[in-house]
């Protein structure tokens, strides 16, 4: 059951009622100005032979002071939500592309993986790193012209886990040819909350891991 702000404050309802409907049209909300015109009003209306006592007056202000700062703070929340949501909501769809090279086996799958060429290749493969910097396991790209590529890891015999990936080749001038290759996917779905995350497939990510957003191809 709500509670009257009015009588939560100390003042009397039956001097400051019509000063409230006049006002609002919420009778169990009082904002700053209207308070101020309801204490004077009290002031006005009250006992000469028993007056508000200072000490009395100061709770009653105390009072109000801390109820408009709890809204103040519960419409900043509010206002923040509904900025997360929109912010949240604005990546779905589209492809992003990480901070990170590190990549989750998951059965036979990781994902996808972006990456730049600075020559054409003959035999490009994606390179899988434990954590000591072993290969662990590759995937044959075959033949790669110079730029960005994006490839999907897949069919891989992999123990399931993280891994760090990379891409070797041997250009077409013959000599070596490696470049970094960061996580990628399209953003199927967001979790808000204090520490919003955005969902790769079953990869959940922070805004913060993004370098890049763009429409998928």
């Amino acid at each position: 059951m709500p509670t009257n702000t009015i009588s939560g404050l100390g003042l009397d309802p039956s001097l400051t009622q019509s000063t409230v409907l006049e006002k609002t049209d919420n009778k169990d909300q009082v904002d700053q100005n209207e308070f101020i015109q309801l204490l004077v009003t009290q002031l006005q209306h009250q006992d000469p032979l028993d007056p508000m006592q200072n000490e009395e007056f100061a709770v009653q202000l105390a009072q109000f002071s801390q109820v408009q700062e709890l809204i103040d703070i519960n419409s900043k929340l509010d206002a923040q939500a509904g900025n997360d949501f929109s912010t949240l909501a604005s990546y779905l769809g589209n492809a992003v592309t990480l901070n990170s090279s590190v990549v989750e086996v998951e059965g036979d799958d990781a994902g996808q993986v972006q990456f730049e060429l600075s020559e054409g290749t003959s035999d490009a493969r994606v390179e899988f790193l434990d954590a000591f910097g072993t290969v662990r396991g590759t995937l044959d790209l075959g033949a790669l012209d110079i730029g960005k590529h994006v490839a999907s890891l897949s069919d891989l015999s992999l123990a399931p886990g993280q891994y760090a990936v990379r891409v070797a080749g041997e250009g077409l001038s013959g000599t070596p040819v490696e470049a970094e290759a960061y996580a990628y996917g399209i953003v199927s779905g967001y979790v808000p909350g204090p520490e919003p995350v955005l969902l790769l497939g079953n990869r959940e990510i922070g805004v913060s891991d993004i370098q890049k957003v763009e429409v998928p191809a």
